[in-house]
């Protein structure tokens, strides 16, 4: 259920907005209001799934509610509405999901929040990564390997790799123990992206991963179980 708070002075826009949404299959209106202020309480109180906003409204304006929840909520997915082209450029540095002007296009509506509903669909299938530019949504799927690096880790992805604030142990407590095997002191592997061991040295092997360049390292002290492991993800 997509659970939504409207923030709109126009009272008659507002019921015209909430017949609409009311209409709509697994959609949820938790609370309305038309004062800026009482928006900002409401969303930190009911932390609903998307905030529908009016930038024009008395108290505080939509565009100053979104960037003050944005603290308490950085996830949250919020629709401007307004008669005002100016407020583009901040709805777009808010990450809004959609900037809808009036009079209402129910069609776009529509579109926005379903594109929302998938996307929280993908969103309840990832793991928070917080890194020094701010948290990073992450399909473990994506992840070949984590490395650690001191008391942080490094995380190499299908599409870039970086540090995040989590130790290599913490990570390994957030994933999957039967995709993910530590095979060593120092990485963390998702066993259905290797391709390949060859020796590197007395005491370890070095993997290799399908479709990239990156390389991890296993204790050869640790193969059997290793390759116990990957026999079973294979069978199953």
């Amino acid at each position: 259920m997509l659970r939504i708070v409207i923030a709109e002075d126009d009272i008659n826009f507002k019921k015209e907005l909430i017949k609409i949404l009311l209409t709509m299959e697994g959609v949820s209106v938790e609370y309305s209001t038309g004062d800026g202020n009482d928006a900002l309480e409401a969303l930190i109180k009911i932390k609903p799934d998307v905030a529908i906003l009016d930038i024009g409204l008395p108290g505080i304006s939509g565009i100053e509610v979104a960037k003050k929840i944005r603290e308490y909520m950085p996830f949250l997915e919020i629709i401007f509405i307004t008669s005002f082209e100016e407020y583009i450029k901040d709805a777009v540095s808010l990450y809004a999901s959609d900037y809808i002007e009036k009079p209402l296009d129910e069609k776009r509506l529509r579109e926005t929040l379903d594109r929302i509903k998938k996307k929280l669909l993908e969103v309840e299938n990832v793991i928070p990564f917080k890194t020094e530019d701010g948290v990073k949504l992450i399909n473990p799927k994506e992840i070949y390997c984590v490395q650690a690096s001191k008391k942080r880790s490094i995380v190499y992805t299908q599409k870039e790799k970086f540090i995040c604030d989590y130790s290599l142990k913490e990570i390994e407590e957030l994933l999957d123990g039967s995709m993910f095997f530590r095979t060593n002191r120092s990485f963390l592997v998702n066993l259905f992206k290797v391709e390949l061991l060859k020796d590197n040295n007395r005491t370890s092997f070095e993997i290799r991963f399908k479709g990239s360049n990156y390389k991890a390292y296993l204790s050869k002290e640790l193969y059997e179980e290793f390759r116990r492991r990957v026999k079973s993800i294979y069978k199953s």
